[in-house]
């Protein structure tokens, strides 16, 4: 494996990875290059039995969907359909009837596009906090990319035989998933949640304002995209 010196710090890292997008310069690299791809040997538990039921999803998406990979030489792939699996945090994409994951030590993120090539969601890597367990090569999704950023981890456990069906009896065993939020804010990572108390705790200054905008646009705080608005603001008026 080739040696990539030192990790960036998390601002100079996520200046130059959330910036990528914009830089036309960027050589393009082929998928399925043999330095940034292996054959996946997936970890995921084998179900033995025949009769046995598995919930949930190790996907983070339940249709392959275009996307192109951001590489730590700075090239970015051509547009292929790709997969995050949340359960190995690997990208994971198909080469004939044979799936591959890119090297989570060649990657600095990835995004997922429209039919126009356009970006409709990026993942990033880079960010590393041992507070909160967050690793240089684990994935993160940019949810609001401004002077605060709000990024959200997606892990997924498997647990077998979590539990019996209500109706059956049966016993099954489960993907289950948890999103972490956190602000990305001076330097520092905050965890929050999707609370206005939280929140507001969290962003730390210019509550009055913040308080009025949240009442004159009707925000809840219970979703992303409420979070969203108000960093936006947020960083209007710091």
């Amino acid at each position: 494996m080739n040696d990539f010196g030192p990790l960036y710090t998390i601002n100079l890292f996520l200046t130059a990875v959330l910036l990528l997008a914009a830089q036309s310069v960027l050589a393009q690299s082929t998928v399925g290059t043999n330095v940034h791809v292996d054959i996946w040997n997936s970890e995921t538990p084998i179900v033995q039995g025949s009769n046995e039921e598995v919930r949930g999803t190790q996907w983070y998406r339940e249709e392959w969907t275009p996307g192109k990979v951001i590489l730590r030489d700075n090239s970015i792939t051509e547009i292929h359909d790709i997969n995050y699996n949340t359960y190995e945090d690997k990208i994971i994409f198909r080469d004939g009837e044979v799936m591959k994951a890119y090297d989570p030590s060649q990657v600095r993120g990835f995004q997922f596009v429209d039919g126009s090539g356009k970006k409709t969601q990026e993942f990033i890597t880079g960010i590393s906090d041992r507070q909160h367990g967050i690793e240089p090569y684990d994935l993160m999704r940019v949810i609001y990319n401004g002077e605060t950023k709000f990024l959200a981890r997606h892990e997924t456990i498997f647990v077998r035989n979590s539990g019996r069906d209500i109706i059956t009896n049966k016993r099954y065993s489960e993907y289950d998933e948890t999103i972490t939020y956190y602000f990305l804010k001076d330097g520092n990572l905050i965890e929050t949640r999707l609370r206005k108390r939280n929140i507001l705790r969290d962003i730390g200054d210019n509550r009055e304002a913040l308080n009025d905008f949240i009442k004159s646009s009707d925000l809840r705080l219970r979703s992303e995209e409420d979070v969203a608005t108000l960093l936006t603001f947020y960083d209007q008026i710091k």
